[in-house]
């Protein structure tokens, strides 16, 4: 029979980062979320471009679900490449939780264009043209999002622009100096000159680090607040976003009824600094038994291939 023996050291660094992770469970700071109420909606606020390591991200689904949870967002949407499972996944966490509202999504990624499908339960192929894409998207009462929707997407996004649902009209990229192809003044241009109405959405496109929610979407939904009332909301154009010095893009009455009665965006420590001392010293000594446990692993790899017989 096997055993699997570790070193006091390993142990102790697996301890140390125990105690990390289990600091940042309790000392999460979790921002109110009120009920906000504009023109008879109720108003969340929500991301719905999120991604995990299930390809490129860094947390799973139920760490995206916290994360939303630390940034006092009403509604996520975990939007996994050429997958709809990670988004049910976080769903079930959500609701088992109590957390904020999952709605359920995937991002259609190929080299010629990137599709945001929510309100989806099976995974919509990416190995089929644009409109075959928006088609089954819609097939399934989903929403389609133009994502990101830079210059570099525009030859085939352009000629189905009337086909969206909604569009990125805000980014983390307008916080950058991208690329001419990857201009944020290019998504305001794909969203501002439709021919047919689209849904304004900021969108955080989160991989890495703290900038989940970062850019948002203010949804009005008719209450009760269910995913079924929210993908209602995308579908009637009833959202705002908000660019870096305050403009508004979205249903011009909604964005009327912001301006007599103004709404102020939650603020989020997107630096993501300890909130005390404890937290800050259990965040040390979780870094500390992470880095030991790669180190003792390296180490004993490195004399376990010293301890092998060598070829005579």
């Amino acid at each position: 029979m096997m055993r699997l023996a570790l070193s006091p050291a390993y142990l102790v660094a697996i301890a140390m980062f125990g105690a990390g992770v289990f600091g940042g469970v309790v000392c999460d700071e979790r921002p109110e979320r009120p009920v906000v109420h504009r023109a008879g909606y109720r108003v969340l606020e929500g991301d719905f471009h999120a991604h995990t390591g299930w390809s490129d991200g860094s947390l799973s689904p139920l760490g995206i679900v916290r994360q939303a949870n630390r940034r006092g967002l009403d509604v996520v949407s975990i939007t996994e490449h050429n997958t709809v499972w990670p988004s049910r996944l976080g769903r079930a966490y959500a609701n088992a939780t109590s957390g904020p509202l999952v709605v359920t999504g995937e991002e259609v990624t190929t080299a010629r264009f990137h599709v945001i499908a929510i309100g989806i339960e099976s995974t919509v192929s990416p190995d089929q043209p644009l409109d075959g894409v928006l088609a089954a998207i819609h097939a399934q009462h989903g929403i389609a999002i133009a994502a990101h929707p830079v210059r570099h997407f525009w030859p085939s996004l352009l000629p189905a622009r009337e086909s969206f649902d909604a569009a990125e009209v805000m980014h983390p990229i307008a916080y950058s100096d991208r690329s001419a192809a990857w201009r944020w003044s290019d998504m305001v241009t794909f969203y501002t000159e439709a021919r047919a109405p689209l849904g304004a959405i900021g969108s955080s496109d989160y991989h890495w680090m703290s900038v989940l929610g970062l850019c948002r979407t203010l949804v009005f939904v008719r209450e009760p607040v269910t995913e079924s009332a929210v993908i209602d909301a995308l579908r009637e154009h009833h959202t705002v976003t908000f660019d870096r010095e305050g403009n508004a893009f979205g249903d011009e009455t909604l964005v009327a009824a912001l301006r007599s009665e103004p709404y102020v965006p939650r603020t989020s420590d997107y630096a993501y600094r300890g909130s005390s001392t404890v937290d800050r010293v259990l965040r040390t000594i979780g870094w500390l038994g992470l880095t030991g446990m790669l180190l003792l692993r390296a180490r004993k790899r490195r004399v376990n291939e010293r301890d092998e017989p060598q070829p005579k």
